[in-house]
């Protein structure tokens, strides 16, 4: 009985013997664990502070490359190198140590184009968004967003100065928020698409006018001069960069776009009568912009962007466009004593330094006089992608996060 005794107490020792030794073992692995999740953990938190300080410093100074480091950060230290890649990209790689651990947050970034935004105005003047309007795509002004009773902005409004209510009791929906005090200025010029048009794509000098009408086969056929005779071109060899820009004159444009291409008309400081684009007639893609559509035309223009009157622009009109205009904006030739038309659709977007008119309305209720009237959407995929050589804000946003 004794021995048996003795035994089972040798038993139950040797097994709490073993039980403690795992316990210690599992609670030591614990604190390991812990240990080594605290130090990634800083290490990440200090890798994507020193990201943002230097994104930070290159929306300060676009031009910025002299990046980070070693830096001290939070009992850790982080290097960030800033370089250019690819085409108009800008890459940011931290790599942060903190102990033994380390962490790399790579970003890359591009300037932002005018053409993300569904509309931009630089004035606004008196005129009024009211119930019944709805603004598709990224808005912005700077000047005051003035509302009447309930318009609804479908993603995120921006304004300089702030909003003005016709009444206390005007309620605008803003479905993707809403912040004042806002600045983004208009491009001092057109030099980078001249530029590039220069370097790659296609540049032309004025005073006569510039006329395209791009082909759904993937060619245009252009001249300079109205009565000039035709040429034709596939547009990848008459502009490879997609850039094409007329200095000291106008450009007229029509057609289906097959491909990806901005089309600039930069004129002589102060002079209206140049740097305008003119449309002719309809002007859409081969492929639908909601059906997969990778064509995508941006119209740029120092003074107007035109709807003509002519025969071909009677009734509806067509546009497929990212339209910018820095000191004019889109209007409608003759549109106060033009003929009742039919409606202008537009997918893509308008930027412009005042809102243009395209008709005229009278009475109580309203009722159309001459023009058009609106029916514009906005092109998603701008939300993204840009045309080429599109004016930028100065500015970056960010393409891609990796950490």
């Amino acid at each position: 009985m004794g021995k048996a005794a003795l035994i089972m107490v040798i038993g139950f020792s040797t097994a709490l013997m073993m039980i403690g030794s795992n316990i210690s073992k599992v609670s030591n692995q614990s604190i390991e664990n812990y240990l080594g999740y605290y130090k990634n953990s800083f290490a990440h938190n200090i890798a994507a502070a020193g990201t943002n300080m230097a994104a930070r410093a290159l929306w300060a100074d676009p031009a910025w490359r002299a990046g980070f480091g070693p830096k001290s950060w939070m009992g850790g230290y982080y290097r960030s190198t800033v370089k250019d890649v690819g085409i108009n990209q800008v890459s940011i790689v931290t790599t942060a140590e903190f102990m033994d651990h380390t962490s790399v947050v790579a970003v890359l970034l591009q300037p932002s184009s005018f053409s993300r935004f569904g509309y931009y105005s630089v004035v606004e003047g008196s005129i009024f968004w009211i119930t019944g309007d709805t603004v598709w795509g990224p808005f912005h002004t700077q000047d005051n967003i003035r509302v009447a009773g309930n318009p609804v902005f479908m993603q995120r409004a921006t304004a300089l100065k702030g909003i003005i209510k016709n009444n206390k009791t005007d309620k605008p929906k803003f479905l993707g928020g809403f912040e004042s005090g806002v600045n983004v200025s208009m491009p001092a010029n057109l030099d980078p698409l001249k530029n590039a048009a220069a370097n790659g794509g296609r540049l032309f000098n004025g005073p006569d006018s510039l006329y395209l009408e791009f082909q759904a086969n993937g060619q245009v056929k252009w001249r300079v001069g109205a009565g000039a005779s035709w040429n034709t071109d596939n547009l990848s060899s008459f502009a490879p960069n997609g850039a094409i820009y007329m200095n000291g004159g106008n450009v007229h444009v029509k057609g289906c776009v097959n491909g990806r291409v901005t089309v600039g008309a930069g004129g002589t400081q102060g002079n209206k009568q140049q740097g305008n684009i003119i449309i002719d007639d309809d002007i859409t893609y081969y492929v639908h912009p909601k059906k997969g559509s990778d064509d995508l035309l941006g119209l740029v223009a120092d003074n107007n962007i035109v709807l003509a009157d002519n025969d071909n622009t009677r009734g509806d009109v067509k546009i497929r466009a990212s339209m910018f205009s820095r000191t004019g904006g889109f209007t409608a030739e003759n549109y106060g004593s033009r003929p009742v038309e039919g409606s202008i659709e537009l997918i893509g977007g308008i930027q412009h330094n005042k809102r243009g008119a395209v008709g005229t309305f009278s009475g109580t209720p309203p009722k159309r006089v001459s023009g058009y009237l609106k029916n514009y959407q906005y092109d998603e995929r701008l939300m993204y992608d840009a045309p080429p050589y599109f004016p930028t804000t100065g500015n970056y946003e960010i393409v891609s996060w990796f950490e």
